[in-house]
């Protein structure tokens, strides 16, 4: 009995360092990240934990997606070492056809810097592959009726 004893508290210690490491290490990171915010029209597949990439690298999250007077507003965790200057824009891409979505943060060519909490103010909105493909579909008809 005694030995049952033993194994049980040193595997609920054990736990407990586990779950405090792994908590501390979220604090800590989050301290690392300046939050942006960006209001869209239609977010279709981008939720939390959503990749940011500038130039294809990696640079944060989507941190919060949440509904403000009817329009998807999203909040990104962007590594506090990035300047991004307040003419920079984001959208939201596809990976290949219908691989995950990602967003895209353009940098745009002005002098001054976007602040903590800022809002992008150009932006562009997920596209949905069936829109794409009734758009593929209508031209295809068109060139044909031309023809």
């Amino acid at each position: 009995m005694k030995t049952k004893y033993t194994k049980f508290i040193l595997g609920l210690l054990l736990f407990v360092a586990i779950f405090s490491v792994l908590f501390s290490e979220k604090e800590s990171s989050k301290d690392s990240f300046k939050s942006y915010n960006i209001t869209f029209n239609k977010i279709d597949g981008v939720q939390v934990g959503t990749d940011v990439l500038i130039s294809g690298v990696k640079v944060g999250f989507v941190n919060k997606v949440s509904l403000e007077k009817n329009y998807p507003l999203v909040s990104v965790l962007i590594d506090k070492n990035i300047v991004l200057p307040n003419d920079s824009s984001i959208s939201i891409q596809t990976d290949g056809l219908f691989g995950a979505k990602f967003m895209l943060i353009e940098t745009g060519g002005s002098e001054e810097s976007m602040n903590e909490y800022d809002f992008f103010s150009f932006y562009e909105d997920s596209i949905l592959v069936e829109d794409l493909l009734k758009k593929i579909i209508e031209l295809g008809e068109i060139n044909k009726n031309e023809s």
